[in-house]
């Protein structure tokens, strides 16, 4: 099924990939920000017949993000049958975890092609913790991607989809001053992020659209009033958000969301 906004076209489970059709089930990442929240509304929406497992990392240092993602999908469930969500597994992760980040350390120094892929960030005053900043973008996927792992063993799932999406067009990013916090492995002229992996889990069906179509999505389906306001998406710490009461409008995710809607 293909849907097309903003002069961007994704399509859903196409023959490419999947030549026998869309999977008898998947896990699907809700992270309670706008892109897993349009994502998962496809799936249910357009794809009933899919059994859908549900993974939210509980970060325990945003901790609204999970709560979010509940609220995302208790919607699916309350608006729309059949949704086939048959579980949602809620896992707590700390990626600042000391063992965790001695393990990325190590990571980082045997393939420092890392720097690339992760921007280092400069942080004035707190020059001590650009370093546990830096590890813990990897980090953070790294313990995600292993709970993943484990859940679709269990509930024998072949394909892990998520909504990561694009970064804004370069020139944006630039004019608006905020390139330097993107990771660089989104940007439109990268393609080190692919939509399926054949020879591994994921599919990401987002990976060549960016958070425009994502507000297509929003807007084409009435979820502007009712979805979009649940959703969050800044990665900013309890002293820049007011414990997590407002959005830090300095992180990448805050920058972008402003870019793509028009607000933080």
């Amino acid at each position: 099924m293909i849907f097309s906004y903003y002069n961007q076209t994704v399509e859903l489970f196409p023959k490419e990939y999947f030549p026998e059709g869309p999977p008898e089930r998947v896990m699907v990442n809700v992270s309670g920000g706008l892109d897993s929240a349009s994502l998962l509304f496809l799936l249910v929406y357009y794809f009933p017949q899919i059994e859908k497992h549900i993974f939210t990392g509980d970060d325990a240092h945003h901790p609204l993000d999970a709560a979010r993602a509940k609220v995302v999908v208790q919607y699916m469930k309350d608006q729309y049958s059949p949704h086939n969500i048959k579980s949602h597994d809620v896992i707590p992760f700390n990626d600042r975890d000391p063992e965790l980040i001695k393990e990325v350390r190590q990571m980082v120094e045997d393939d420092p092609s890392y720097y690339d892929k992760y921007p280092w960030k400069k942080m004035p005053g707190q020059e001590e913790r650009e370093e546990e900043a830096f590890l813990m973008k990897i980090s953070k996927p790294l313990i995600n991607n292993r709970n993943v792992l484990n859940l679709m063993k269990k509930y024998n799932c072949s394909r892990f989809i998520s909504g990561m999406t694009q970064n804004p067009p370069n020139k944006d990013m630039e004019d608006l001053g905020f390139a330097h916090l993107a990771e660089s492995k989104r940007n439109e002229d990268r393609d080190e992020v692919q939509i399926f992996n054949p020879r591994g889990i994921s599919y990401q069906p987002y990976a060549r659209v960016n958070k425009l179509f994502v507000k297509g999505v929003f807007e084409n389906h009435g979820l502007m009033d009712v979805l979009y306001p649940v959703t969050g998406s800044c990665t900013g710490a309890q002293y820049s958000t007011a414990y997590w009461k407002k959005p830090c409008e300095k992180c990448f995710w805050c920058h972008e969301r402003k870019w793509a809607f028009g607000e933080y």
